[in-house]
Formats: C-alpha cells, structure tokens, sequence
C-alpha cells in the first residue's frame, strides 16, 4: 500500500523575488542591500517581490519556499575586489557555502532546508560583487561603490528576461 499523499496546503506564487542578503554594518557585505536600492530605482514598474533579507539566516526559509525565480543579491567572495559576477546551476552551491560572517547561516542551509520540503525555487540567479573588505564599518569600499552601477545592470538584465 503507498501512502496517500496530500496537496500542499499553502500553494507556491508564480512571480519573482529579489532578495538582497548582507550587513550593512560589515562593509562590502553590505553590496547586497545596495544592490537592491539601486534596482528598485532602476526598475520601479518591476512586479517583483524586492526584499531585504539582511542577515536572517532561516528566517529567510519562506522567501526562498514561496519564490518561483529567485535572483539573491550579495557580496560574492573569490574574485578581485569590485568585480561584478553572475551566478548560476553548477556555480551556486559555492558560493552558497560561503560565509562571509561568522554569525551568518549560509543561504546553502536555507537551499537545503527548501528542497527537503520539496519547495526550493525552479530559478536561481545570484548577482554580486566581489568584496574588497568586510569588517565592522559603515559604508562600501570605493572598488565595490564603482561596481554598483554594472551589478546594476546585470540585475536588471536577469529581472528584465524573466519578467519580460
């Protein structure tokens, strides 16, 4: 006998959501914020769900179940510092691993708490920039200042494919 399965009891929206992830009082690893005031300028006719999700860890666990393309916006370590980067398939449970504080619960635990309930999103984009420091500070480098306005665009690009 298999066991009865039943219908997912709060239904998944069909739109798309920008989540920023970052501290805003740890340096670059504020970028993520940043990002996202700056593509909300961009792009104010967007549809999409804009959401700051700082540095709250599981508590992000509904955005990530409730998204059907998700674009994550963040510092993405690895690269020289203000360099802009797209992320995508193979590429994302890297840098999802990665983190950049020691407070910080990893977007991969959040991924992978999605998937065990079989909620995770069908697409997943990070666009980011690479750190130049993060630490206890107010503000971004000036490296990672000069990226915003092409992480932007990369941003922007992603939103525009999906919601064009």
């Amino acid at each position: 006998m298999t066991p009865a399965t039943s219908p997912d009891p709060s239904p998944r929206r069909s739109g798309v959501t920008v989540l920023a992830v970052g501290n805003t009082i740890m340096t670059d690893d504020g970028i993520g914020p940043a990002l996202l005031t700056s593509l909300r300028r961009a792009r104010p006719e967007s549809t999409a769900e804009f959401v700051d999700g700082g540095i709250g860890g599981l508590d992000l666990l509904p955005v990530v179940e409730d998204s059907q393309r998700l674009l994550i916006l963040d510092a993405v370590a690895g690269g020289e510092p203000g360099q802009v980067a797209r992320l995508d398939g193979d590429q994302l449970p890297r840098l999802l691993a990665a983190k950049l504080s020691p407070h910080q619960v990893g977007l991969l635990d959040v991924f992978n708490a999605a998937r065990l309930l079989g909620r995770e999103p069908a697409e997943v984009v990070v666009v980011g920039v690479a750190p130049a420091k993060v630490g206890l500070g107010l503000g971004l480098t000036e490296a990672v200042e000069a990226a915003l306005p092409a992480a932007t665009a990369l941003a922007a690009a992603v939103l525009d494919g999906w919601e064009g």
